[in-house]
């Protein structure tokens, strides 16, 4: 089993460096910050990264073209991929908040495949994938970096509807899943992203799916119980197909409205069964039962993500405390 790590643009500036040296002692594959307005700038704090660890792959999870041109994308995977030794995956994701900058979050997916067209063809050099007139995002014959090496970077999309992840297979490297902590949904995602990666005439055993969730871990189960309530409220109504796949009810999901709006008690209406959908909430235990649930259903690269419990520190001690053995027999 692989394990990875997303951390949120919130915590203190000094923080970074430290809690991915942790982790990168405690096993973790992979380490990446969520790119989201208003919160710490991702490509900064990756730098911080880099030069703090030595093995975790790093990068952004998922940063957006429509706030930034693939571009400029591409130069801060090129910096950050020289930076560190060549350790660099690139998320490319819709995003979220747009209402903060007076515009609405993009439909479809089109956008991201043109953009990773973009970027990869600034990454490697190969520009033979670019030139759709009808793409959003363009790039002018012979466009090249002005400073580094010509390298491949993978590109995951962040996605978890079914044209998303189906894209993905196409014109991506693989898919980062939000909020998969029951196997049934992300075990339906793996089998559209290895659909469409064989119709396109590539290897479905080439294509990553890492599946994530927001976590809340903490030794007091019911405190992080609590709080994984309060924590899933603003995402639980945007979660499209899989309330629908689950069957979530429909007053939950108006109480988890009602939270977001201020109504912080409106979260208690949200069930146990609901929060175990999409969150890894609890003690150790917990972690370790969900751990062990995904990978019975044959999954075998999992991220935590988010602000890890009431106490960062306290919960990254418990992730590494269950998940260092499990990564220890994957390498072993």
């Amino acid at each position: 089993m692989r394990f990875g790590l997303q951390l949120h643009g919130t915590f203190p500036i000094t923080a970074y460096g430290d809690l991915a040296q942790r982790a990168e002692r405690l096993g973790f594959s992979d380490l990446t910050v969520h790119d989201v307005l208003l919160r710490r700038p991702v490509w900064p704090l990756l730098a911080d990264i880099a030069q703090a660890t030595n093995t975790v792959t790093i990068g952004p999870n998922v940063t957006h073209p429509y706030l930034q041109h693939p571009a400029v994308i591409a130069a801060n995977a090129a910096h950050l991929d020289e930076l560190s030794g060549g350790r660099v995956v690139v998320g490319l994701g819709r995003g979220s908040m747009y209402h903060v900058v007076g515009q609405r979050l993009p439909a479809g997916v089109d956008g991201l495949v043109a953009a990773a067209k973009v970027v990869r063809a600034l990454l490697t050099g190969d520009e033979s994938g670019v030139g759709n007139s009808d793409d959003r995002f363009q790039l002018a014959a012979g466009t090249a970096l002005a400073f580094g090496a010509r390298r491949k970077i993978p590109i995951h999309f962040g996605v978890f509807g079914e044209r998303g992840v189906r894209s993905a297979g196409v014109a991506a490297d693989g898919v980062r899943a939000a909020a998969q902590w029951d196997p049934a949904y992300t075990v339906e995602i793996r089998r559209w992203l290895d659909e469409s990666a064989s119709a396109a005439g590539r290897d479905p055993a080439t294509m990553t799916l890492i599946a994530e969730n927001w976590t809340c871990v903490h030794t007091d189960r019911e405190l992080a119980r609590g709080t994984a309530r309060t924590l899933l409220a603003p995402f639980l109504p945007h979660l499209g197909r899989m309330l629908e796949f689950y069957a979530i009810p429909d007053e939950e999901v108006a109480a988890a409205r009602a939270a977001s709006a201020g109504d912080a008690a409106a979260a208690e209406a949200i069930s146990d069964t609901t929060v175990d959908r999409f969150m890894a909430a609890g003690d150790a235990a917990d972690l370790r039962r969900g751990i062990e649930r995904m990978a019975d259903a044959g999954l075998d690269h999992l991220s935590f993500s988010g602000v890890l419990g009431p106490d960062p520190e306290l919960a990254l001690s418990i992730l590494g405390e269950v998940c260092a053995p499990l990564a220890d027999d994957a390498r072993s």
